[in-house]
């Protein structure tokens, strides 16, 4: 195992957002690799059992509320351990296990994430963009907006929402408003202008860049996210709140 699956910042990494490296606990009432979802039969069932699990009204509800998920287990973590640490978490959807624990004990409903199988890369210092391309790449454009794509048809469900729900999770982490030493405060910023505006579309799998919309300037400074959400993730149709940052506010 790489020295950073075992190392005191990728415990705390994978801790905060609830990401296990190794197989799925045994005890647990769903599970699937992110693959399956990639075929009709098993995406369909998956997401109907999702959505009387968590109680959406429907499969829009359902794929919305999946994608925010993925992106918190997944999406976050890979993107801190690139822009913290320099490393870069090889994801494969194969080895890239949902499950879920029954949620009185749990707390939640919600699917987990097990990584069965990791590659972890590290940057050549003298050519970081390179490697981070290649790292956003991997993680969306050959692993999860596929899924992406398909949960919006499955739903129906908005792009636009789904990749707003993605963008809402990875904002907090450029966001951090702590107190950094010069290098990393470069990277965060560096890091979010690249996801956010400059990596071309391609490196998405998409025709544009799908977070270009979803991050504001205000005084000539990108931020890392908006005030107000351009879309609504739907999330009022399954509580009885509506999000923070909702437009329907």
């Amino acid at each position: 195992m790489d020295p950073f699956l075992v190392s005191d910042a990728w415990a705390e990494l994978s801790c905060d957002y609830s990401l296990t490296v190794g197989e799925a606990p045994e005890h647990n009432i769903k599970q699937l690799a992110l693959s399956e979802l990639l075929n009709a039969e098993p995406r369909r069932a998956y997401m109907d059992w999702l959505m009387n699990h968590i109680g959406a009204p429907n499969k829009s509800v359902a794929a919305s509320m999946l994608v925010k998920r993925i992106a918190s287990l997944l999406v976050a973590p890979v993107l801190g351990a690139m822009t913290y640490y320099n490393k870069g978490i090889g994801i494969t959807l194969e080895h890239s296990r949902l499950f879920h624990k029954e949620a009185s004990i749990s707390g939640t409903p919600f699917p987990f994430m097990a990584l069965t199988e990791v590659m972890v890369t590290a940057p050549d210092p003298l050519n970081r963009a390179a490697w981070r391309a290649e790292v956003i790449q991997q993680l969306f454009g050959e692993s999860l907006t596929p899924i992406i794509k398909l949960a919006a048809a499955e739903g129906p469900v908005s792009m636009a929402i789904l990749w707003e729900n993605v963008m809402a999770r990875i904002a907090p982490i450029y966001g951090d408003d702590q107190d950094h030493d010069d290098e990393l405060s470069r990277r965060l910023r560096e890091d979010f202008l690249y996801i956010a505006k400059e990596a071309p579309g391609e490196r998405f799998g998409m025709r544009k860049n799908p977070f270009a919309s979803f991050a504001e300037i205000r005084d000539g400074c990108w931020l890392t996210g908006r005030s107000k959400r351009l879309t609504c993730c739907l999330y009022y149709q399954m509580a009885p709140e509506y999000c923070s940052k909702c437009p329907k506010l």
